[in-house]
């Protein structure tokens, strides 16, 4: 394998995982450079995504919960239809589970700010590095449909940051120290490191994110 100083981190915005077809076009690209030398690419929420999460919690807020139920299914649908038309047979069903569970994992966030009737900082930012997972959860699964290695990484195991919910600052020695671990054995195992843009951790591990733009700032860091 070529040396990790020749890494090449490719970033992904929401139009670029806004389709199926779209996330196929970036895949190749990735493929293409990782023949060459070590690759990691960070990804963006598909398009549109971000904001009907941040419109799901403001229903949530304010008590609406048919609003709430129809932003969901809108959600999952636009997943699962991706997926289905993303990906070969044979990779659908664990991908689809994954989606699953991440949108039940959102769902549980938004009910608890209908019981609260608010959104709390730190809860914003959980839920809203959903949309980043799918989409590396997605795109990570048809590289290994189409016989790349990857792996979709929760930045929040790699980026530290301060408690600022919403516009968090990294603090780049324990992120030095945390890249080497996560992303460190994939390099070794010749793995694409399928990166969610935008979102991070506080040291004692509270999501957070790094406020508008924070997927560029991500595949910077």
């Amino acid at each position: 394998m070529n040396s990790p100083s020749q890494l090449l981190v490719m970033k992904f915005g929401g139009t670029s995982m806004g389709t199926a077809e779209r996330i196929k076009v970036a895949a190749r690209l990735t493929a293409e450079q990782h023949a060459k030398r070590p690759v990691a690419i960070v990804v963006s929420a598909m398009s549109k995504v971000t904001d009907l999460l941040l419109d799901t919690m403001r229903k949530a807020e304010a008590g609406d919960e048919a609003g709430v139920d129809k932003n969901l299914e809108t959600l999952r649908e636009k997943h699962l239809a991706c997926c289905q038309e993303l990906l070969p047979a044979g990779f659908q069903e664990s991908t689809i589970d994954g989606v699953n569970g991440l949108v039940a994992e959102f769902e549980r966030v938004v009910r608890g700010m209908m019981l609260l009737g608010e959104r709390p900082l730190s809860s914003v930012d959980r839920a809203v590095a959903i949309g980043e997972r799918l989409s590396a959860l997605m795109i990570a699964a048809y590289l290994e449909s189409q016989e790349v290695k990857a792996s979709a990484v929760n930045a929040a195991t790699v980026i530290a940051t301060d408690a600022v919910f919403g516009n968090a600052t990294p603090l780049m020695e324990e992120t030095r120290k945390r890249a080497t671990e996560v992303l460190g054995p994939l390099f070794a195992q010749n793995v694409i490191p399928v990166v969610t843009g935008f979102n991070a951790s506080t040291l004692d591990g509270r999501p957070t994110t790094l406020g508008r733009g924070g997927s560029d700032f991500s595949a910077s860091i």
